[in-house]
């Protein structure tokens, strides 16, 4: 994923705090569709600066899809994962539907939990998901 971005402040370790346009699945083609009204957000990320890139300048970032699509995994499938299994795993142990339902509920909430680990992991790290690859 090849996204421009503007950079924020220059942190230690050769890298960058960077400000990129959240990309949305409609692609904001909004003349052809008529409009969403979905708001143009910006997010802050730190991002591996190997071209010195310097504060203010606009930049290419390319995204590095192999640790988007395991975050994705861990935030989006995980939970729904650990429901269903407690869901099943209760259901199957004649617990009852109250019980089998609470049961989901809590693997539920030890997915989100799990998600909300490693993404405090992964910032204490110092994990990027970008890397400047081009200035202007």
């Amino acid at each position: 994923m090849i996204q421009k971005a503007v950079v924020k402040r220059i942190l230690d370790q050769g890298l960058a705090e960077i400000e990129v346009q959240r990309q949305s699945a409609c692609g904001h083609d909004c003349a052809s569709c008529g409009g969403c009204g979905a708001p143009q957000e910006r997010i802050q990320a730190v991002a591996r600066n190997i071209v010195d890139a310097k504060v203010g300048d606009t930049v290419t970032v390319e995204g590095e899809n192999k640790q988007i699509m395991r975050m994705a995994a861990i935030v989006y499938t995980l939970p729904l994962v650990l429901f269903f299994a407690f869901f099943v795993v209760a259901s199957l142990c004649s617990l009852g539907e109250g019980v089998a339902g609470a049961l989901g509920c809590l693997g539920l909430a030890v997915g989100v939990a799990v998600a909300v680990g490693y993404n405090k992991q992964v910032k204490k790290r110092g994990g990027t998901l970008f890397t400047i690859i081009k200035k202007g």
